[in-house]
């Protein structure tokens, strides 16, 4: 029960910040200034489903999980209460558990996280000699299949869970961590859950995840160069991954291309938030929209 009353805070959190229109009032999604220049060290650990995805069905050993949200109403388990919430996170965790489990077969589950990064890091650039070093920061990838709904199919979110070792003075002495996710454009139906993919399917769906973790990358490697930051608007950011959606600092190129910053603080003051610090990078326009905003931050 302590577990959902803590998710009503950060819903509640969020949506308060929705409803009045403020979003003046979201707080910036900053990282750390003690953590610029430290250094990139992908780790052979693999993350825990408690550090990344609660509520989900772990694929062993691929540092893959499963999630599906449509079993059940949010909204209507807020109207009911704690006790229609419980009930609904009860069905939801059902489901989930049921449609991961369909999977055995899937040669979805046969892609390692950890394998595909290190394949797409492999050919990034390596620390220049001589760089300033102050601290080391260790990457632990992993792949979320999420199910908003059976029309929209399944979205991957490749993601890595950012941890430093430095424990910083205003995050109550815990290590700092950030969780960055690139969200794949195109999502696979949900017979891909059923049984194996071509050959050929199965190599474009690994590409576009080494992909999605090159671009992990490099969100990093911005903030960790450190200096100024560019200026980003605010917005409330709605996509089929992001549920009811979340408010950050985003930055949008001509392409469409969407990156999107937040902050655990904005999650609510029951909350407690995986991260820190959050990163969700979207490649297309098509697959978010704004709720709010965007709006250029004001100035104090």
């Amino acid at each position: 029960m302590k577990k959902i009353l803590k998710s009503i805070g950060a819903i509640i959190g969020s949506c308060i910040v929705a409803a009045c229109g403020n979003l003046q009032a979201v707080k910036p999604a900053q990282f750390p200034a003690q953590l610029t220049g430290s250094t990139i060290e992908l780790s052979a650990n693999r993350p825990s489903k408690a550090e990344v995805a609660p509520r989900t069905y772990e694929i062993p050993g691929r540092s893959m999980f499963f999630r599906q949200t449509s079993g059940g109403s949010l909204a209507v388990g807020l109207l009911l209460g704690p006790i229609g919430v419980l009930a609904n996170s009860v069905n939801i965790d059902r489901i989930t558990d049921s449609m991961g489990k369909s999977g055995t077969d899937s040669s979805l589950y046969t892609v390692d996280a950890l394998t595909e990064a290190r394949m797409a890091w492999a050919m990034a650039k390596p620390t220049p000699d001589g760089a300033s070093v102050s601290d080391t920061v260790t990457v632990k990838p992993f792949i979320l299949l999420y199910v908003a709904d059976e029309e929209s199919g399944i979205n991957t979110m490749v993601s890595a869970r950012v941890e430093s070792s430095r424990s910083l003075s205003d995050e109550h002495s815990k290590p700092w961590v950030g969780i960055y996710s690139y969200v794949l454009s195109d999502t696979l139906p949900l017979d891909a859950l059923k049984g194996p993919m071509s050959a050929e399917k199965l190599e474009q769906y690994r590409a576009s995840v080494r992909i999605g973790y090159s671009e992990i990358r490099s969100e990093l490697e911005r903030d960790l160069k450190g200096g100024t930051p560019p200026k980003r608007k605010i917005a409330w950011v709605k996509s089929p991954v992001l549920g009811l959606g979340l408010p950050g600092d985003i930055e949008v190129d001509q392409s469409g291309r969407l990156s999107l910053r937040v902050s655990g603080k904005n999650m609510g003051v029951l909350a407690d938030p995986l991260a820190s610090y959050s990163v969700f990078v979207f490649p297309s326009s098509n697959q978010y929209t704004f709720e709010n905003g965007p709006v250029d931050r004001q100035t104090q």
